[in-house]
């Protein structure tokens, strides 16, 4: 059963966003691993930049299959990197408690 489902795609820029702050963050020694969110093939460059310094973890929030251009092999470059593919009961085992305070969750959900 799905409970709710958003798709908007649109060019944002973010992707170029993500990519200059993941480099400069692995460049200048301020992270000694990372976890990419992401589906777009856009960021795939980035990522084998970045697995060839520090290991990378990438999930793929989207259903469907990994974008070709973001896939590897854990032990590319550095190593210790891992894929992993959001599934609907990861969102539902991690919803909080209703309620939150006032708060409710709207009815259907």
């Amino acid at each position: 059963m799905i409970l709710a489902m958003t798709r908007r795609r649109e060019e944002k820029g973010s992707d170029v966003n993500v990519a200059a702050h993941l480099l400069r963050d692995i460049f200048t020694g301020a992270v000694d691993a990372a976890v990419v969110i992401t589906n777009d093939s856009d960021l795939g460059l980035p990522l084998r930049m970045a697995r060839a310094v520090i290991p990378v973890g990438t999930v793929n929030p989207q259903t469907g299959y990994l974008a070709g251009a973001l896939r590897g092999l854990p032990t590319d470059g550095r190593g210790r990197h891992w894929w992993r593919q959001l599934q609907p009961t990861d969102f539902r085992s991690h919803q909080l408690p209703d309620p939150v305070g006032k708060y409710r969750k709207p009815r259907g959900w």
